[in-house]
């Protein structure tokens, strides 16, 4: 299993987006937090969260995204699971772990918290779980976070409210890297 800093540098040099490598690294964040309620290891679910979007790159095919990026991981020598969440969070197949789920739910979250980070000075300190248990109501507000999967969260006994506020706290200790 390769380190956060690697996986960091690995993104860094196969995705050209910045903004899609705060993502990825937003989604890591998120994926440590939520290891331990699960007690499973906080390293290959922040790594998967890093990675998930690996192929983004290259790929902005539906029918490539995931596939491509697990196939690569797989080559790299990755975890089986952490090959399956990247091709479940991508809908290549079902869910079938809480790692899965996670990742689908908090790459959706992530994208939800960072655009409530724009709005309140670009700063992931001034956003709180009520603003965006707010935001998650209004529709139009980050239209690209798909509500329901974000809801995932409760399939595997988290509940919503608590989704968003340990999403929040996970995001704001990662806050230095995500320029935010």
């Amino acid at each position: 299993m390769m380190t956060r800093d690697e996986a960091i540098t690995l993104i860094q040099n196969k995705v050209p987006n910045d903004n899609l490598c705060r993502h990825m690294i937003a989604v890591g964040a998120i994926m440590r937090h939520f290891a331990s309620r699960f007690s499973a290891d906080p390293e290959l679910w922040e790594i998967t969260g890093i990675l998930h979007d690996i192929d983004l790159g290259t790929t902005d095919d539906p029918q490539l995204h995931g596939n491509l990026g697990a196939e690569w991981l797989g080559a790299m020598g990755m975890p089986p699971a952490m090959l399956q969440a990247v091709r479940a969070h991508a809908g290549h197949v079902p869910c079938e772990s809480p790692l899965d789920t996670v990742l689908l739910a908090g790459d959706q979250l992530s994208g939800l918290i960072t655009a409530c980070a724009l709005i309140k000075g670009r700063l992931l300190a001034n956003v709180t779980a009520d603003t965006v248990r707010k935001r998650f109501k209004e529709k139009r507000f980050a239209a690209g976070a798909d509500r329901e999967m974000i809801r995932l969260c409760e399939t595997v006994g988290i509940p919503l409210d608590e989704f968003i506020a340990e999403g929040v706290t996970a995001m704001q200790r990662v806050a230095h890297d995500l320029g935010l």
